[in-house]
């Protein structure tokens, strides 16, 4: 019984070596990261930190990743987060291709108002990534893709109930730079500006609406200035990217960076579905709030009206890419091509 007990004693003590000898073999690997949203927004505390666990257990627990963050406001604004990160100010980060509108000209053909609507934040995640893959464009040649990810459809957040497109007109729209084609189109006034400043723009009347998706009426608490939101996909859509400096990639082991590579399309579906759920949480999270708020749906005329308003907006933007040396009417038509196919496609719902 004795020798048992000491059996048994000796293999729980080498276990316990054996466990602690894995947890101090696992290296730590500092990143750098900024963002464009707080700590309490759900991609500070579910979306990016997921994405790095993948990375963890792709590699079988060797290494452990630590994530210096700087959210919004801390080291650079949302539109300076890609060159920072190729100047190697940051690490790595994660922003929205919308805030540097003249820099992305290949991946903001799919921000262009009617070129390519979502259904929701999966299709939107996966057409990104499919059209990303398949130009590989010279604009995002400075850094390492990590992966990207998407808002899915867009919504038109206003002070007073927006049920025609011609109640648009006149109105001072806040809008990311792929918008604003869409915006003028309708006979609104484009304002850009970044997400973190909404609030007080609408606050104080400097905005009359806000282009954006359903999750910013909690997430950046727009249910306080807005009372009203009309779906309006034919007019937004939203992209990011999440990316590293290439001096810190070749810095990292040869086999952690096929963790990240090996991780990246399980990234973007988890993205999408992250979004997918945080947009109908937005929208429930608004609707219990005091006084409600009224989601709008135009009727299938003004629907129509919108989208024939639109379609200027497409060969204005091949107009654009062609100017810039680059084969326009394939890139929108791939654009347009690749979200459909995915708006096909049905999607599993995400569960926290």
């Amino acid at each position: 019984m004795k020798r048992k007990f000491l059996f048994s004693l000796l293999a729980g003590a080498l276990v316990v070596l054996f466990l602690g000898a894995w947890v101090q073999a696992a290296e730590k690997i500092t990143i750098g990261f900024a963002t464009i949203w707080n700590m309490n927004h759900y991609t500070s505390t579910d979306q990016i930190p997921r994405f790095f666990k993948m990375v963890e257990k792709a590699t079988n627990g060797k290494y452990a990743i630590d994530i210096k963050w700087y959210p919004v406001g801390t080291l650079l604004g949302g539109s300076e987060i890609y060159d920072g990160i190729a100047k190697g100010i940051v690490d790595s980060g994660i922003s929205s291709f919308g805030y540097a509108p003249g820099r992305f000209p290949v991946i903001l053909a799919l921000n262009q108002s009617g070129v390519a609507p979502p259904e929701n934040a999966d299709a939107a995640a996966r057409t990104i990534w499919e059209q990303y893959r398949k130009w590989k464009p010279k604009e995002l040649g400075d850094t390492k893709v990590l992966y990207l990810a998407a808002t899915g459809p867009g919504w038109l957040h206003s002070k007073k109930p927006i049920r025609t497109v011609e109640a648009m007109k006149g109105l001072k729209i806040r809008c990311t730079g792929g918008g604003t084609l869409g915006v003028k189109a309708v006979g609104g006034d484009p304002i850009g500006m970044p997400m973190g400043d909404v609030y007080l723009a609408a606050q104080k009347g400097v905005i009359d609406a806000n282009v954006g998706p359903l999750e910013t009426l909690e997430g950046w608490k727009h249910h306080e200035v807005f009372e009203y939101s009309t779906f309006v996909p034919q007019f937004y859509s939203e992209f990011f990217h999440i990316n590293m400096n290439w001096a810190k990639w070749k810095t990292l082991p040869k086999d952690l960076q096929d963790a990240f590579d090996a991780v990246a399309m399980d990234a973007v579906k988890d993205a999408g579905q992250i979004w997918q759920y945080q947009q109908q949480h937005g929208m429930d999270f608004a609707k219990a709030g005091p006084g409600g708020h009224e989601f709008i749906y135009l009727s299938k005329g003004e629907v129509a009206k919108l989208q024939k308003l639109c379609e200027p907006v497409r060969g204005q933007y091949i107009a654009t890419l062609n100017s810039k040396g680059l084969p326009g009417e394939k890139i929108v038509n791939s654009a347009t091509e690749i979200m459909e196919k995915n708006n096909k496609l049905k999607y599993e719902p995400w569960k926290p």
